[in-house]
């Protein structure tokens, strides 16, 4: 059976902004996004390994986590300085069910500090991994079976795992819009502009916020009127 057209652009969607990241430089590692049919759920559209994300859902401390998902190579990409980014959608047609859209930065810049000669002679890697921070991971989900107003938004994100921590986000995310906001927020830098040579934005997801969501502090993912709408669950 053929995919729908949704879980086809997204696929298509992957594809690229992965072959930019690694033209980039700043992907260390990378599993190129599959599509498959899931019996009563619909179409996936995820990558091999997606099987173990359930790993950072239990009692475990977070760099054993990340070792673990970087050991079994369950992430749609690995950058270069150990970040993690995971990227899942599930639909049913042509409309939007669930995404799952995660990045876990690293938890140690052990490599960096025991060998740092390496990467003095690296301008891009030294550039990100010499800013100190604190790492934790954020994730943005988008769950229609699990909505509940204003205690479960349908599109949220949750950052550091905390199960309560739930901040409405106006729309899904495609996932050019997931990459550019990890780029801009961790990995910008003045001498490395990554957003730019980015591939364009091809299509977005309709607005799922509700008014009394909006009515709280939350997230804007941006419409942009030039491109296609894929289905998905709407308010309006």
């Amino acid at each position: 059976m053929t995919a729908p057209r949704c879980a086809q652009l997204l696929k298509k969607d992957l594809e690229e902004l992965l072959s930019k990241l690694i033209e980039c430089g700043i992907a260390d590692d990378q599993n190129f996004p599959i599509v498959r049919q899931v019996p009563t759920k619909g179409w996936e559209v995820s990558f091999d390994g997606a099987e173990h994300v359930s790993i950072v859902l239990g009692d475990i401390d977070y760099s054993e986590a990340h070792g673990e998902l970087s050991k079994r190579r369950s992430y749609t990409a690995k950058l270069i300085d150990g970040g993690i980014l995971q990227m899942m959608y599930l639909l049913e047609g042509e409309r939007l069910i669930r995404h799952r859209l995660a990045y876990y930065p690293s938890p140690s810049l052990r490599p960096f500090q025991e060998d740092p000669e390496v990467y003095f002679r690296d301008e891009l890697f030294l550039d990100i991994v010499s800013r100190q921070m604190v790492p934790f991971p954020l994730r943005f989900d988008f769950d229609e079976g699990a909505a509940k107003d204003v205690e479960h938004p349908r599109c949220h994100l949750t950052l550091g795992d905390i199960k309560s921590c739930r901040i409405p986000v106006s729309a899904p995310l495609t996932p050019r819009w997931f990459i550019e906001f990890v780029l801009h927020n961790f990995y910008q830098t003045e001498k490395h502009d990554f957003v730019t040579r980015l591939p364009d934005h091809r299509f977005c997801f309709p607005r799922s916020l509700t008014d009394n969501e909006a009515r709280l502090i939350h997230v804007i993912v941006p419409q942009l009127s030039m491109v296609p709408i894929l289905s998905g669950a709407s308010t309006s």
